[in-house]
């Protein structure tokens, strides 16, 4: 008799455990259907240099992405020039991911390489998938590397790289395509002269204006010294300082120099694709290498575009 005394008193604890954990779930917000609460409810934030989502932040870009290198599948680790590449050779796209979520891993993300023809919204053409697992921010291998083989085309040319992130669940999913786009040529007494398709891949007619600047990713800030005494003041002047080294309007082209788009404006028809001409002419005696980014835009839309680099011997 006491053996069934002790299992109905063992049973109706479980189930008095069990309305209070409801109970305890309700209070917190958690339903009784077992939706997840919105306080338990977390979300990663896979990110690449990405952009379309720099330039609708006010920010100035590069199309030589800091996230994106090529390497000789010969000699993995050994980054080569993207703008150089041989015809009919194995190479290793490797891409750098970040997480902006301190809280969300994202295990598994999907990564999705494919090349596009040196231009401005030209045919896309994929190069293969794979996935990575992507810690938290701050965590140990945040970032994550994913590296994807490539063979190029029998022709030789210039290829814009494309690398996009595949997570539906995902905080900001604006910040997710990252492109690298280069060439570089020589100064020839002293111009040097780009010519590159423009394309419209939209279903709409739309005009496309071409927008030239110098701007480079500058070098990191040193760290500050972390003492207290003013840190709020401090922490707001030099965040407005770092924004504001990314202000498209402190990129001109450089003094000097002259850069000749032609045409600077198209009227395109959906598919349609007209070639542009870009002529850089230095200054006299230039020594150096010196950026040169052209932009695609229709309206506020970023379309795509590419970075030119000149070398001049002096």
């Amino acid at each position: 008799m006491w053996r069934a005394l002790a299992a109905g008193w063992l049973l109706w604890l479980v189930k008095e455990l069990l309305r209070l954990c409801r109970l305890a779930g309700r209070d917190r917000g958690k339903p009784a259907d077992g939706v997840v609460p919105p306080w338990a409810y977390r979300q990663p934030d896979p990110m690449i240099y990405s952009q379309q989502f720099l330039q609708a932040q006010g920010l100035a870009v590069t199309w030589d992405n800091p996230d994106i290198h090529v390497e000789l599948a010969a000699a993995p680790g050994v980054p080569v020039d993207a703008h150089s590449l041989l015809p009919d050779t194995d190479y290793l796209v490797v891409a750098r991911i970040w997480n902006g979520s301190t809280t969300a891993p994202a295990p598994g993300l999907p990564v999705k390489v494919s090349y596009l023809e040196f231009g401005v919204a030209t045919v896309r053409h994929d190069v293969g998938l794979t996935s990575v697992d992507l810690p938290v921010k701050g965590a140990a291998g945040c970032p994550a590397y994913a590296t994807v083989a490539w063979h190029t085309p029998t022709t030789a040319g210039h290829y814009c790289l494309q690398v996009q992130l595949l997570w539906d669940d995902d905080a900001e999913p604006g910040n997710n395509l990252g492109q690298s786009n280069t060439d570089v040529k020589k100064l020839n007494s002293p111009h040097a002269a780009f010519t590159f398709p423009v394309r419209n891949d939209r279903r709409t007619q739309v005009v496309v204006r071409l927008r030239t600047d110098s701007y480079v990713i500058p070098p990191l800030d040193p760290c500050g010294d972390g003492g207290r005494q003013g840190k709020d003041h401090r922490d707001h002047r030099d965040q407005h300082a770092r924004l504001a080294r990314h202000d498209p309007a402190a990129w001109p082209v450089p003094e000097g120099w002259r850069v000749d788009v032609q045409p600077a404006e198209l009227d395109l028809s959906p598919g349609e694709q007209r070639d542009v001409t870009v002529d850089i002419t230095s200054p006299d005696g230039y020594l150096g290498r010196q950026a040169i980014n052209l932009h695609a835009e229709s309206g506020p839309d970023l379309l795509g575009g590419v970075t030119l680099y000149v070398d001049g011997s002096g």
